[in-house]
C-alpha cells in the first residue's frame, strides 16, 4: 500500500495550471515491455521506443517490481555512471539503498522519494539492503529520468557536467494534489 495517502480524494488541494503551458496530445497507448536491469531486478520501461523529442525533458519512466522476493533473491545494480540527467525514485513498498561515490544517498523505503542530480564523474549503486536479501520481501517503486537543460550556455553546461546532489523526501513531507 502506498505510504502517501489521503483521507478523501474529493477534497485534495488544487493546483492551478500555468496558462503558458502547451498541452501535448496523446500519440499512442502501449504496454510497457518487461525486462531486467542491473543484476536482474524486474523493470517495465514505460517510454521504450518513444522518440526522445516527444518525451523531453523526460528520458525514462521505469516501474521496478512489483515483486515479492524469496530469501536470497533480491537484486540491484553494480556501480555505474550517470551524467547529465536526474533520477527521481519513489518507493511504494519495500526498501532500497541508492548511494553515490561521493557519499550521497541513503535508504529509500515505503513512500520515500529520492532526487539525484548526476553530473560527470558520478558513479552510483542501487541495491537491496542486506536484511532484505536475507529475509526476502516486497519491492515496488518507480524511477523517472529527467534530462538536464541542454548545454546552450556556460551555466547549463556546468550543471550538466559538474553538478551533483542527492535529496531525500519522506512521506510526511509529500502532498497529494489535484490539477484544476
Amino acid at each position: 500500500m502506498p505510504a502517501v495517502t489521503v483521507r478523501d480524494i474529493t477534497v485534495l488541494p488544487r493546483v492551478v495550471a500555468d496558462a503558458n503551458l502547451r498541452p501535448r496530445r496523446v500519440k499512442s497507448i502501449t504496454t510497457a515491455p518487461q525486462g531486467h536491469e542491473g543484476e536482474g531486478f524486474p523493470v517495465r520501461r514505460a517510454f521504450a521506443g518513444v522518440d526522445l523529442a516527444d518525451l523531453d525533458p523526460f528520458i525514462h519512466l521505469d516501474q521496478m517490481g512489483e515483486v515479492e522476493y524469496a530469501p536470497g533473491e533480491p537484486k540491484g545494480t553494480p556501480w555505474h555512471p550517470h551524467r547529465g540527467f536526474e533520477t527521481v525514485t519513489y518507493i511504494i513498498d519495500g526498501i532500497f539503498d541508492h548511494y553515490d561515490n561521493h557519499g550521497g544517498g541513503g535508504t529509500i523505503s515505503d513512500g520515500d522519494t529520492q532526487w539525484m542530480t548526476a553530473g560527470a564523474g558520478i558513479l552510483h549503486i542501487e541495491t537491496p539492503p542486506e536484511h532484505l536479501v536475507v529475509s526476502g520481501g516486497l519491492f515496488h517503486g518507480f524511477q523517472l529520468w529527467v534530462n538536464l537543460p541542454a548545454a546552450k550556455n556556460g551555466h547549463h553546461l556546468l550543471i550538466k557536467i559538474c553538478m551533483h546532489q542527492m535529496l531525500h523526501f519522506y512521506p510526511h513531507q509529500m502532498a497529494v494534489l489535484s490539477l484544476e
